[in-house]
């Protein structure tokens, strides 16, 4: 991991934002702070605000040598409608939000001063789980709102780096939800969820669970709540991997403050469930190996 101890830094203040206290949004605050003050006395000023207690009042009435992060979407949306002179890192936010935020505010084009670390995975590495748990060029099925279609592109590349096969489709009400879903059952050896709440929520996903499980079709997941409910296997970042992340951005930042491009999670983890993989009549490989082995098939297919 990476060492702060002695780190000199190029900002001497951090506001941290949360979009509300406790949960995952103040255990990597208290990451984040805990890492930027392992550097003793050259450490930055860290200042910890809820966005409902918060206004532009409270922020360095000087913008240099100064970052803000964003935690969660509330967080950062209310940052974009009047965003700071300082740069503004967003973290715990999905991809879609972020680029939604960005076209809805001329303000904040400019990705060296508005910038994110998302909390979801690249496409090539989500698919890439199911890659190295199911080997033999899986045919994968995803269901997307009708919302979430621009990112077939997207998906469709990482899927033919990866030589998988996808068979995607869309839904613009829940009444068509199962019977898409059952469509793509027939025609997938996996299903991959993916951050759309129009289809994955909870009116719906125990349905979409207990529907693939019967059709003896695993699923592949986002979160670790996913594999306690069914899923097969998991990958996502911890809020102490987001903030490991930000310290490293932060330690690295030059002296214009400018912040790197938006980025997908560095560090993951991958959670899989022994009890589906049986009844499945999967043989998945343990989680160490199924994490060696995706970092390996990730970095060759870049």
């Amino acid at each position: 991991m990476f060492g702060f101890s002695g780190t000199s830094y190029a900002v001497d203040g951090v506001t941290i934002l949360l979009s509300e206290e406790g949960g995952a949004y103040s255990e990597f605050a208290i990451g984040l702070s805990n890492l930027l003050t392992q550097s003793g006395a050259n450490h930055p000023v860290i200042k910890i605000f809820d966005v409902n207690k918060f206004s532009n009042d409270d922020l360095s009435r000087s913008a240099n040598n100064q970052i803000l992060i964003a935690v969660g979407s509330s967080a950062m949306l209310t940052i974009a409608q009047k965003p700071p002179a300082m740069p503004v890192l967003n973290v715990l936010v999905p991809q879609s939000s972020f680029v939604k935020a960005i076209k809805q505010n001329s303000r904040i084009q400019d990705s060296r001063r508005f910038s994110a670390v998302f909390f979801d995975q690249s496409w090539s590495r989500q698919l890439g789980l199911i890659q190295v748990s199911m080997p033999n060029h899986p045919r994968v099925g995803i269901l997307l709102g009708k919302e979430s279609t621009e990112l077939i592109p997207q998906l469709q590349n990482a899927a033919k780096t990866l030589d998988i096969s996808l068979n995607i489709e869309t839904v613009s009400e829940d009444a068509e939800l199962l019977n898409a879903l059952r469509k793509l059952l027939t025609i997938s050896d996996a299903m991959l969820a993916v951050p759309d709440a129009r289809i994955y929520n909870r009116n719906n996903i125990s349905s979409i669970l207990l529907t693939s499980y019967r059709q003896q079709i695993p699923l592949f997941g986002f979160s670790a709540p996913y594999v306690k409910a069914g899923a097969l296997a998991s990958i996502y970042s911890l809020p102490s991997q987001i903030s490991q992340q930000v310290a490293e951005i932060i330690a690295s930042l030059p002296a214009n403050g400018n912040l790197p491009a938006p980025q997908f999670p560095k560090y993951f983890s991958i959670t899989t469930n022994s009890q589906v993989a049986r009844s499945l009549n999967i043989e998945i490989a343990p989680e160490p190996e199924l994490q060696y082995k995706l970092k390996h098939l990730t970095e060759h297919a870049q």
